[in-house]
């Protein structure tokens, strides 16, 4: 495997370039919707379609999904199960673990990390199979948040109609139907959709870096242990996961790199439009980011002394 510590040096190098030309003008406020646009309605769409139709779907392959979703179902489980803590920080520490950010930094970082071809398809199959549930998670307790006394059966058939609206989900199934039905992507179109693909991750990361411009960051103490949850907890979980299942160490990294992960960006964009907790999210994205670039280092240290690789 690659050094995953000289992982950090593109991956800084690339969230750097978007901020210094969001910082010198190259790039204006609101630029950085059109990037997100971007990879988010077709380079990683592209990128799943094409790798989820060229992976078998076994045993193994369930396995594998499972036990990246069961440390997120875990970890939420026992925030929202801290009764002592009032009902609106558990909500906040529930959604700022679970949901993550899967796509636009966890499978930049495996690539780099890790290395090209199978690292990045398993980065893929890893989001296929827990981003529908950190998604739907969030989703839920957002609507139940938002609205007092609103049904878990409301907020889960509000969530249902949002995923089903969503490009990333709708490429997964696409490329899940394909690899069950074992049809091949012509040649003329897998070409451009791998090239498609092939641009997720370096443009998500520049996207990354224009986000991170110009926020308010005063709260940065009080988000740094909001962001323990998703740098720390949740990692911690995916570790013992996959030493007790007994997981391929290159398979156990990409889950632990995967649910290490920081707090999604587009946390934001849902902030705003729930109302919640508007002032911490931003604090919120750039600790998680900027931490999960050394703890992310340290536990695939961690995950390669416990199942070797």
């Amino acid at each position: 495997m690659t050094s995953s510590i000289a992982a950090t040096v593109p991956i800084v190098v690339l969230v750097g370039v978007g901020y210094l030309a969001r910082a010198v003008g190259l790039l204006r406020a609101g630029d950085e919707r059109a990037l997100n646009g971007y990879v988010y309605w077709l380079a990683l769409p592209a990128l799943f379609l094409v790798d989820l139709a060229q992976t078998p779907l076994t045993l193994d392959t369930l396995r594998f999904v499972a036990l990246g979703v069961l440390p997120v179902l875990t970890a939420g489980g026992i925030v929202l199960a801290i009764r002592p803590l009032p009902r609106d920080l558990r909500y906040l520490l529930a959604v700022t673990t679970v949901f993550g950010s899967l796509a636009f930094f966890g499978i930049p970082f495996a690539e780099f990390a890790l290395g090209p071809g199978e690292p990045v398809r398993l980065a893929s199959l890893a989001v296929a199979g827990i981003a529908p549930f950190t998604v739907a998670l969030a989703l839920v307790l957002l609507e139940t948040h938002a609205t007092t006394g609103l049904r878990p059966g409301t907020a889960a058939a509000r969530t249902a109609s949002r995923l089903a609206r969503n490009p990333l989900i709708l490429s997964i199934l696409a490329g899940v139907a394909l690899s069950l039905g074992r049809v091949v992507i012509p040649s003329v179109l897998e070409a451009p959709l791998a090239m498609l693909g092939r641009t997720a991750a370096p443009v998500a990361l520049v996207t990354l870096g224009v986000f991170l411009y110009g926020h308010d960051y005063r709260a940065l103490l009080p988000a740094l242990g909001l962001a323990l949850g998703r740098l720390i907890v949740l990692p911690g979980l995916t570790v013992l996961a996959v030493k007790v299942a007994g997981l391929p160490p290159l398979e156990g990294a990409v889950l632990v790199i995967m649910n290490g992960t920081p707090i999604a960006v587009n946390t934001i964009v849902l902030s705003d439009r729930y109302r919640f907790h508007q002032d911490k999210i931003a604090p919120l994205i750039l600790v998680s980011s900027l931490g999960a670039v050394v703890t992310l280092n340290v536990w695939l240290l961690a995950v390669r002394s416990v199942l070797g690789g």
